[in-house]
């Protein structure tokens, strides 16, 4: 199959695997007697493996490695990488929960301040964001 072809079954423009053929992550094509690229079946499994890596989070430099054994992906690099992608995702998860947490505090603190006519200044901020850090980080954690 040309590379429009490929591209239109594994959902990719052709620029981003010509890409990939200059990046070393796909072998050099085939070419026809008028010099076309010519894939075969194995170019469409290499593509979705490499859409399946970065879905995962691999970064196009990380793939050689995974692919170094040519037989697809080097499992115990996946669950490595699997693994540690958790450890960020549960990271940032409890660090947007901890401000989403404080963002609402200070919504509902500033809200009674402001509907009680106290405007607050840059010292009274402080103390309110200091109060927030102490009261409430506490409670999500």
């Amino acid at each position: 199959m040309r590379i429009g072809q490929l591209a239109e079954t594994v959902g990719l423009p052709t620029s981003t695997i010509r890409f990939y053929e200059q990046k070393g992550l796909m072998p050099a094509a085939d070419r026809t007697a008028k010099g076309y690229r010519k894939y075969t079946a194995e170019a469409v499994e290499r593509l979705k493996m490499i859409k399946f890596a970065t879905s995962l989070g691999f970064a196009l430099d990380d793939l050689p490695g995974l692919f170094a054994s040519g037989e697809g992906l080097d499992h115990e690099q996946v669950m490595a990488h699997l693994q540690d992608r958790t450890a960020e995702i549960n990271h940032l998860l409890n660090t947007l929960t901890r401000q989403k947490t404080q963002m609402e505090y200070l919504t509902q603190r500033l809200g009674e301040l402001w509907r009680a006519g106290h405007c607050i200044s840059a010292c009274e901020l402080d103390g309110l964001l200091s109060e927030l850090s102490t009261t409430k980080e506490s409670k999500v954690i």
